[in-house]
């Protein structure tokens, strides 16, 4: 694996340009990956036996045995841990690979979604035998491919995920209420992620659907929780405190990157948002 240089938070790059492979933790582990550092697809990390510290988005996470942690392209996590497993990666054109896939298979995005706060997935004993025995018939299908080995390898990946959504509602604490499921909220984040640095009004978001910013503002709301500003204000943010955290760009380059024009204007918003200016975050950062 190697990683870019040339960007201030490196991508860990698998040495084949590959939209699935599956390997034990072990053979993943580099002096990169105990870096902070992203990745370009989705990733399913199952932590079998494992003892440290797991960094994902700036919060530490105690290790145990069976922790699963799901990341999206883009989340940065730095590992500081004893461990042993299996780790996943796959894109989505290769899980929704044309019209039929996304009629049939489970879709998976909502699973990765973190808008309700994020942590790892603790997988129960009845859960394990039976992961375990689809991480072997995956890594058999996909060592020694055949007829049809990209539709079984998918399918194999697909109870994978049913089996991790079940025990992510397992997890679930009294806290987080249940919030029904809005197809538009998915496609909402697909256009977040690729808008949130230029465009900041809920309107542009709203005429997406053909909708009214109170309306789409009501979905949301329903499905996550949070309004469209709030999800996009989380978003920016983020995204401030990678690149603050993890980068050697200047308070001023970040806020022109965001979409900011006023430097004076971004650090307000950052500290209305985050508590804190981004200079005072970053020194506690460097710390």
């Amino acid at each position: 694996m190697s990683n870019n240089k040339s960007l201030d938070i490196p991508y860990q790059e698998w040495p084949l340009k590959s939209q699935f492979n599956i390997t034990p933790l072990g053979m993943a582990a580099t002096d990169f990956t105990h870096q902070p550092h992203r990745h370009h697809h989705f990733q399913i990390l199952w932590f079998t036996k494992a003892k440290g510290r797991h960094m994902v988005d700036f919060v530490w996470y105690e290790m145990e045995d069976n922790m699963l942690f799901l990341l999206r392209p883009g989340q940065v996590h730095q590992l500081d841990c004893e461990r042993e497993g299996h780790v996943i990666f796959f894109t989505e054109r290769f899980y929704f690979a044309n019209k039929h896939d996304k009629e049939t298979l489970y879709d998976f995005s909502n699973l990765f979604d973190n808008w309700h706060g994020y942590g790892p997935i603790h997988i129960g004993e009845n859960t394990a035998p039976a992961l375990l025995g689809l991480v072997d018939l995956m890594s058999r299908e996909h060592r020694s491919p055949g007829a049809n080995s990209r539709s079984i390898v998918k399918h194999y990946l697909n109870a994978f995920l049913l089996l991790a959504e079940r025990e992510k509602k397992r997890n679930a604490t009294d806290t987080m209420r249940p919030l029904h499921h809005d197809s538009r909220v998915v496609q909402l984040r697909r256009l977040l992620e690729k808008h949130y640095t230029r465009e900041h009004q809920v309107a542009f978001y709203a005429n997406a659907f053909a909708l009214t910013p109170k309306r789409l503002n009501e979905i949301t709301k329903e499905t996550t929780g949070r309004t469209v500003t709030e999800l996009l204000h989380d978003r920016i943010v983020l995204e401030a405190k990678r690149n603050l955290a993890f980068s050697h760009k200047s308070v001023k380059e970040i806020c022109y990157e965001l979409g900011f024009e006023d430097p004076a204007y971004f650090s307000r918003f950052f500290k209305n948002n985050a508590g804190i200016s981004p200079q005072d975050f970053r020194d506690i950062m460097f710390k």
